[in-house]
């Protein structure tokens, strides 16, 4: 067998006449999203972004073979929407390690890139991504199943905040290359740290072709010029999972595919098991699969091979938070429901809504089984509630939200208002026989509305409708 890795940069195309080997492939995106041969000659002249990571890749890796799929134009701009068939090329070419010195700090497209992401990860491949450089947290490298690299040096606050970030390593990005027998230096980015870590993972994978994404996290981590905390992930990686035991009833669907059946028989079409209780775990062979444990209970010591979470992973995420902000100007959303109202599903609807519009809602349940639908799991801020609150400005603050809604159980409602007494907006959802009654507080000004019968997402547009109009009328008078 060839031990020599092939490596895809997609980026903006790649310049072969400073390349000292010849390029294995040149494919381009054209704008009706098919691969093709790229026969774009780069003008020297032209921004060397794609160029620059290829002989960095070079630099580290000399006799990988490279693959140049071009989705940017020669400014570096384009259309995230190509991230789709370059990864399928690479998949269908077997190309195993992907350069990705691009990403978008939408959160719109964040939903689509993990479901990418962690499809063409569940088939083995191995995907290294440079964080954004305006400090935000950026798709796809902070995703899990993703290599997120950022640069030493960075004149950034972040550098302290890699976790909130999904930063695994942070690596030089000034290298010392060779153009027509001339030494230049690429610049301090992101971009050209990402290359460097692709270059040492391709080094790995020549002598060992079986290592798995969290073993190369874990070894891009040690890496390293920054001490980083691993093993601690968000549960975004799911591409198919295995249920045991009964959760919450709700209308709402999983960010992933479930498959059903007995364990031994559909263990190989899985990535993931989800576990309501230890009792679930007994006698089941885990193997390499990657576990999201809901008990109450925090889980004993347990051999994972894979991917890890569970209440504790939060705890540890807001004890080891450092952002240091002066508060939250964002408005604050507090939703309090009844046990027995799908939380879920109205959750999971409202930021559907306020997403159409363009607001990005860091939306919280305090129940860890949220996380199933994508939600965050904040547990209640009794000890604490400073870090908590510092935890949620430092989310709100990376991921660039626009407001906060938060759902507390109806019962507790009085208690958790003292944490954010001067909410913008305060709900509470009560079952009234076959109805549900919302009651809305703004202020002094309450109001409140009856849903009879199916209480559906167009019942939730309509609450949505109200909040949204309220918190944007002094802004539009």
């Amino acid at each position: 067998m060839d031990k020599d890795i092939r490596v895809a940069i997609i980026d903006n195309g790649i310049n072969e006449h400073l390349i000292k080997r010849r390029i294995e492939k040149n494919i381009a995106i054209d704008e009706n999203g098919i691969c093709i041969a790229d026969t774009k000659n780069i003008d020297q002249q032209q921004f060397q972004h794609g160029t620059n990571c290829a002989m960095i890749l070079e630099k580290y890796c000399p006799d990988c073979r490279l693959v140049s799929i071009r989705i940017l134009d020669e400014n570096g701009e384009g259309a995230i929407k190509n991230i789709y068939p370059a990864l399928k090329w690479c998949y269908n070419n077997q190309i195993c390690l992907v350069n990705l010195s691009l990403g978008t700090a939408d959160f719109r497209d964040y939903e689509k890139l993990r479901c990418l992401i962690n499809e063409y990860a569940a088939k083995g491949m191995i995907i290294v991504a440079a964080t954004a450089n305006s400090g935000f947290v950026s798709y796809p490298a902070s995703l899990t199943n993703v290599i997120g690299v950022a640069t030493t040096d960075s004149p950034l606050d972040y550098c302290k905040d890699y976790m909130q970030m999904g930063i695994d390593t942070v690596v030089p990005s000034v290298h010392t290359i060779r153009v027509h027998n001339v030494e230049i230096s690429t610049s301090l980015s992101n971009s050209y740290a990402a290359p460097y870590i692709s270059a040492l993972i391709a080094n790995k994978l020549k002598a060992n072709r079986t290592f798995e994404i969290k073993s190369l996290k874990r070894y891009a981590s040690e890496q390293s010029q920054l001490h980083m905390i691993s093993g601690i992930y968000e549960p975004d990686w799911v591409y198919r999972a295995y249920v045991l035991g009964i959760g919450t009833a709700s209308k709402a669907k999983h960010y992933f595919e479930t498959v059903t059946g007995k364990y031994e028989e559909v263990q190989e079409e899985i990535d993931t098991i989800i576990a309501f209780s230890m009792a679930d775990l007994e006698n089941l062979e885990i193997g390499n699969k990657s576990l999201i444990y809901l008990g109450k209970n925090d889980v004993p010591k347990i051999n994972v091979q894979g991917f890890f979470w569970s209440r504790e992973t939060r705890q540890q995420q807001i004890i080891n938070n450092h952002y240091q902000g002066n508060g939250l100007d964002v408005p604050v959303v507090i939703l309090a429901m009844e046990s027995t109202i799908d939380s879920y599903y109205i959750l999971i609807e409202l930021k559907k809504y306020f997403a159409n519009d363009g607001y990005n809602a860091y939306t919280v349940s305090m129940e860890p089984e949220c996380v199933l639908y994508g939600l965050e799991y904040m547990p209640e801020p009794a000890s604490d509630q400073e870090t908590w609150k510092k935890f949620i400005e430092s989310q709100i603050f990376y991921k660039q939200g626009d407001l906060l809604i938060w759902c507390v159980p109806l019962e507790d409602r009085a208690k958790f208002l003292k944490i954010y007494p001067d909410c913008d907006v305060e709900i509470c959802f009560c079952n009234e026989g076959e109805n549900i009654v919302v009651k809305f507080s703004f202020e002094e000004e309450k109001a409140e509305k009856k849903f009879s019968g199916l209480f559906d997402s167009k019942a939730i547009e309509e609450i949505y409708r109200i909040i949204e109009t309220k918190l944007t009328e002094d802004e539009y008078g």
